[in-house]
């Protein structure tokens, strides 16, 4: 089985053309195109981001965005200007909403940008090279990066961190985010984009070891990383380890008795066209799962949703029921709304033309001007979900961590409220208290061609009210992944589940 889900994004290493130059680099901004696409971005936030004001008070973000559309009065580079985009809407404080500099910014990612040539896995404050994509093998995997081009690693993260989406307060999905590919590009889009980096490590023995390494695109970087021979053993690792076909998988570990270990890669339907066929094909998997369970008399179940995106949210309901304590029926959400039921903008969302004819029809109106989504009837009450007949009556173990995120965000934290099981691992990668998701505008700036997501549902799950807003939902046993695990390639949230099992066994 996997440590984590969607560790490594290698991509494929096939030939591309030469690389060519970064034409944003050069591009600077006028006033009056940078005033029209933020005044446009500005009206779509307010016409349709549910959660606009959720962690910032209406008056407070419109004097940032008054403040904003002040400063734009003298030519910027681009990426200045891309920077200011990035910043208002992590400021927003929600992680499905994100922007990039172009439409085409993966391609550019592997065959144009010129950026640092190592894969970095970031734990416990620190970050360790996984591959070294230069042709100098000085450098080994475990290797720490202790700074770049005169920046210490502390300060780039917080650099970095600063245009993460994330919802609320939570600083577990930046860490889990924050590697490889999304560190390199992140570097480059925020910090500079020098042709040499000039990294200083800590080696496995505890020495400090300074290299100058060549910017190079990812394509590139990424051939040398599979052919070079400090890679090699996880090299090996990675692509023995590639994901597996079907996304739910059910092992029965030799190393504990009377144990299942179901692990779920993501809610994602395969490849189901809408909700009926994802709650369909979900509870044939569990339906199948739960006769296995009964008969080899599994005792504890450890549910797996480490790396766990997301998905469809129906998926994740009907794993909650497959997994009740109590026999009465429960909330799931308490309420999900939208802030528009009408809006020029919902022509760019994912929403197909006859759901947006339909829209006022699956909203109710609410005398704050926001609408209520019908969850199934026209009352304002909150669906309420029983448990399946054939649920798991056993002990229940789930390990999560901060890419633990969107859907599975959502069952960890109701999963928790309804003391359904152990958590083990690190805080999940969303808001205890629920986030914003649903369906999506996808917009690109007429004037500049950046790309802007955002959500158009506000989701409040059926949670106590936490003690710190804006967090995820916390292990009830802390325990990080170590760079040891990863070298390794052992799991010591897997392994604490099975001592945990063995001592309740005992007792």
């Amino acid at each position: 089985m996997k440590l984590l889900t969607c560790l490594l994004l290698l991509c494929s290493l096939g030939s591309y053309a030469h690389a060519q130059t970064d034409s944003l680099l050069t591009s600077v901004l006028q006033p009056a195109d940078m005033q029209a696409d933020f005044r446009y971005l500005r009206r779509m936030l307010e016409e349709t981001h549910p959660g606009l004001y959720r962690y910032t008070p209406k008056a407070r973000m419109q004097a940032k965005l008054d403040s904003i559309d002040q400063s734009l009065n003298q030519p910027l580079p681009f990426y200045a200007f891309f920077k200011t985009v990035s910043a208002l809407l992590a400021d927003i404080r929600c992680a499905h909403t994100h922007t990039f500099p172009c439409k085409d910014w993966r391609s550019q990612f592997d065959r144009t940008l010129k950026t640092i040539p190592f894969f970095v896995f970031p734990t416990q404050e620190r970050a360790y090279v996984l591959f070294n994509g230069t042709t100098d093998q000085t450098i080994k995997p475990g290797y720490e990066l202790l700074g770049i081009n005169g920046q210490s690693m502390a300060s780039i993260r917080q650099q970095l961190y600063r245009y993460h989406w994330d919802d609320g307060y939570n600083e577990s999905s930046k860490i889990q985010a924050m590697r490889g590919q999304l560190f390199a590009l992140f570097y480059y889009w925020y910090i500079g984009q020098p042709d040499t980096y000039h990294i200083t490590f800590r080696t496995i023995s505890g020495d400090t070891v300074q290299i100058n390494a060549p910017a190079k695109p990812f394509d590139t970087s990424a051939k040398v990383m599979k052919k070079s021979p400090v890679n090699k053993q996880m090299v090996t690792w990675y692509y023995n380890s590639k994901k597996q076909k079907h996304p739910w998988r059910l092992y029965f570990p030799d190393t504990v008795a009377h144990t299942a270990y179901l692990r779920l890669d993501e809610f994602g339907g395969e490849g189901a066209k809408n909700g009926a066929q994802a709650i369909q094909r979900f509870q044939k998997f569990m339906n199948k799962t739960m006769t296995q369970l009964k008969k080899k008399q599994i005792q504890s179940l450890v549910v797996d949703v480490r790396g766990n995106t997301g998905g469809w949210d129906s998926q994740g309901i009907e794993l909650f029921t497959y997994l009740m304590k109590t026999d009465s029926a429960v909330p799931y959400y308490t309420r999900q709304h939208s802030v528009a039921d009408s809006s020029e903008f919902l022509q760019f969302s994912d929403l197909s033309e006859a759901d947006r004819a339909n829209v006022k029809n699956e909203l109710i109106p609410e005398p704050d001007g926001t609408f209520t989504l019908k969850q199934g009837s026209d009352s304002r009450e909150p669906k309420r979900y029983t448990p399946k007949p054939n649920r798991f009556r056993g002990q229940v173990y789930i390990l999560m961590n901060g890419e633990s995120a969107s859907t599975a965000s959502e069952f960890l934290a109701v999963a928790h409220a309804n003391k359904i099981g152990t958590c083990v691992g690190a805080e999940s990668g969303g808001a205890y208290e629920g986030g914003n998701g649903g369906s999506f505008i996808n917009l690109t700036l007429p004037k500049t061609g950046i790309e802007v997501t955002t959500p158009l549902v506000y989701y409040d799950n059926a949670v106590p009210e936490p003690k710190q807003k804006g967090h995820g939902t916390l292990p009830d046993y802390y325990v990080p992944i170590t760079i040891y695990d990863i070298l390794h390639r052992t799991d010591s949230q897997w392994k604490f589940v099975q001592k945990l099992i063995w001592e309740r066994k005992s007792e």
